[in-house]
């Protein structure tokens, strides 16, 4: 009798689409910005706790929701709070399938929201790319700094916490030494025991030898007084007492107001978006941004700081070399090769007036020679140039290209020099061998780069690794070999006036070193 059409089959000019008005602003969508490491999660749990209407959106909560489905939580080394290991052994838990589905999910199911991301919501973009996610009029964008000095709430829950932590440490250690002291004292009972008894047998067997023999009141006597000493023995007084001590926090503990035993952050993820970390604006999409406990400047130059020293002491595990350095060191690589063999072939050759040479040598400024191959008819400058030599021009060159192309490659201002903690660390990355001192009978690296303190040494507080030469060094090679024969001429003076300090103690490294010689071979014999 009639016909009914459906509002998906309405053309747009029929309808016009617009958002309920009784939604608009209703529900917000929080973005905690945080300090890694910093009463991140510390925070949420508190807040979470005085408003429940929030859903916290993160892989920890998913992996919540997992144990609450009987799935227990995956322990595996070097978790971290804001990535833990997904690790399930469930396809759709462990390729991110969930992550992907509540992403598309959440913006489309209206509710309060903290999303609650350490690494994301300390970077730029991908603040942008959370919020493209909820870009709707119904939900109201809020950032929340939370970082710099906490409030006394949040101060005193954390103080609680580690009283709790202190006091469960103090009843472990309280009942371990009870029961220690419970232990000694049985066991002191036993050996008393026991020495009764023998001093009893020894009695008894000397009566049986004198023949002796007391009355009964002298023996209760004496039964009486083993009984007061057993007595004494037991009422001893262990020092720890009937319950466990109190736990106090000390002002050391106290000024501790973040904890946690697990990272928020993986070191690599650390390292790798660290210059990346920044303070949230409503430019990026917020409707509003809220300093919880430091104002903005605060926060800003607080920022500034940890990041300053987080670059200091982390590690750039992501880092690969430059092809420009390959380059490099390939080129220097060829360029000694090629020193070798002249100073094989200089060895080799005839030497017609050796007194000319040495008068030659004694006169030569090192620094003014042109040409390092030939300093008098064909003798290069290196001729005298041991195994130990050769691994000190090594050596130069290497950690003057080190520094030099650490820098090129970070690009970072802030990170423009090795310290010296990492230098064995990059040293590797860059070169694919150990930072070895031991091959000099050194201790450590600071030793090592006295030796060679004409090319690089560490300067500054804290020490980094730092360049005595300028850039065009790396284009002329020629400079390492004169500073490498000055140190072996001082060297050699110090040695000819009696210093035996200044004798290299150098071991080549084990790929370096010569071949054992080849036993050899028994020739088969026929047997008699």
């Amino acid at each position: 009798p009639f016909q009914c059409r459906m509002l998906q089959s309405a053309a747009k000019a029929d309808v016009e689409v617009s958002p309920d008005p009784s939604l608009a602003g209703k529900f917000e969508v929080l973005v905690p910005v945080g300090i890694p490491d910093e009463g991140t999660f510390d925070w949420l749990d508190g807040f979470l706790q005085k408003n429940p209407h929030y859903v916290e959106l993160s892989d920890r909560k998913i992996q919540d929701w997992a144990a609450r489905s009987g799935m227990p939580k995956p322990k595996v080394a070097g978790a971290c709070n804001d990535k833990p290991s997904f690790t399930y052994n469930v396809p759709s838990m462990d390729d991110g399938s969930l992550q992907r589905v509540m992403k598309s999910i959440t913006p489309m199911v209206p509710r309060n929201y903290v999303v609650m991301e350490v690494k994301s919501n300390l970077v730029k973009e991908e603040r942008m790319e959370t919020l493209k996610r909820f870009n709707t009029p119904n939900f109201k964008k809020v950032a929340l700094v939370v970082m710099g000095e906490p409030d006394i709430q949040f101060k005193q829950k954390s103080y609680t916490a580690l009283l709790v932590e202190k006091q469960a440490r103090l009843d472990t250690e309280w009942k371990a030494k009870k029961a220690a002291a419970k232990r000694q004292k049985e066991l002191q009972e036993m050996r008393r025991k026991a020495d009764e008894q023998r001093k009893k047998k020894l009695e008894e067997a000397k009566k049986k030898e004198e023949g002796e023999t007391k009355d009964e009141e002298t023996e209760m006597k004496e039964e009486e007084v083993k009984k007061e000493e057993v007595k004494q023995e037991k009422d001893e007084d262990d020092g720890l007492g009937d319950e466990p001590p109190k736990a106090q926090l000390t002002d050391a503990e106290k000024k501790k107001v973040f904890r946690g035993a697990v990272n928020d952050l993986a070191p690599t993820t650390l390292s790798k978006f660290l210059h990346q970390f920044t303070l949230p604006e409503k430019a990026e999409g917020f409707d509003e941004v809220k300093f919880l406990w430091d104002a903005a400047p605060k926060c800003k130059e607080y920022l500034r700081k940890w990041v300053l020293e987080a670059k200091r002491t982390t590690l750039i595990e992501h880092l690969q070399p430059a092809p420009e350095f390959t380059s490099k060191f390939m080129a220097w690589q060829k360029q000694q090769l090629e020193w070798q063999q002249k100073q094989n072939f200089w060895k080799a050759k005839p030497k017609t007036d050796e007194a000319k040479a040495l008068e030659v040598n004694a006169s030569l400024d090192i620094f003014s020679v042109e040409d390092v191959n030939d300093i008098h008819e064909g003798e290069p400058l290196f001729a005298h140039f041991e195994a130990a030599d050769w691994a000190l021009l090594q050596l130069r060159y290497e950690l003057y290209l080190l520094q030099d192309a650490f820098k090129k490659d970070v690009n970072d201002p802030d990170r423009s020099a090795i310290p010296e903690p990492h230098l064995s660390f990059y040293y590797q990355r860059y070169f694919k061998k150990q930072l070895s001192p031991g091959i000099f009978s050194l201790k450590n690296n600071t030793e090592l780069l006295q030796m060679i303190k004409d090319v690089v040494i560490l300067s500054g507080e804290p020490p980094v690794l730092t360049s005595q030469l300028g850039a065009e060094s790396l284009e002329s090679p020629d400079i390492f070999v004169k500073f490498t024969e000055e140190a072996r001429r001082e060297r050699k003076r110090r040695a000819e006036a009696g210093d035996e300090t200044s004798t290299l103690r150098y071991t080549p490294p084990a790929a370096n070193a010569p071949p054992p010689p080849a036993r050899p071979m028994q020739q088969w014999q026929p047997a008699p």
